[in-house]
């Protein structure tokens, strides 16, 4: 077992909790971690976390909101060294409909695990 996935739950079979046996899936949940951890939240290491949920009211466009891709990049370079990362911003739903005209917005951070050379991707409503 690698770690305990979250939303934690009960299992009797891993231990008080139910693990995370699987490099990639590993991986994917320090990246939503990473992601969603505001910089503050860990006393320890207050320079963690790029902190997407501080986005939400963000005006499309705005310098704040692009900074994001920067933020993203720098925080994957310090806590996740080995996975080479991209970022954009998603602006249209499936059928073609603009989530800017319904005040919605998505980023798709792509990953590259560089030692297994897999890329995976996580998409997070901003």
């Amino acid at each position: 077992m690698f770690q305990p996935k979250f939303p934690l739950e009960y299992s009797n079979i891993d231990g008080p909790y139910r693990g995370i046996k699987d490099i990639k899936e590993t991986i994917k949940q320090n990246v939503l971690f990473l992601l969603s951890t505001s910089p503050g939240e860990w006393p320890g290491n207050p320079d963690l976390g790029v902190g997407v949920r501080r986005f939400l009211f963000e005006n499309y466009g705005s310098l704040e909101l692009n900074s994001l891709h920067t933020r993203i990049k720098d925080q994957f370079s310090r806590y996740l060294p080995f996975l080479k990362v991209t970022s954009e911003f998603v602006e249209k739903d499936s059928e073609g409909y603009s989530l800017v005209d319904q005040n919605q917005l998505k980023i798709i951070v792509k990953y590259n695990i560089k030692p297994l050379n897999v890329e995976e991707y996580v998409e997070i409503g901003v």
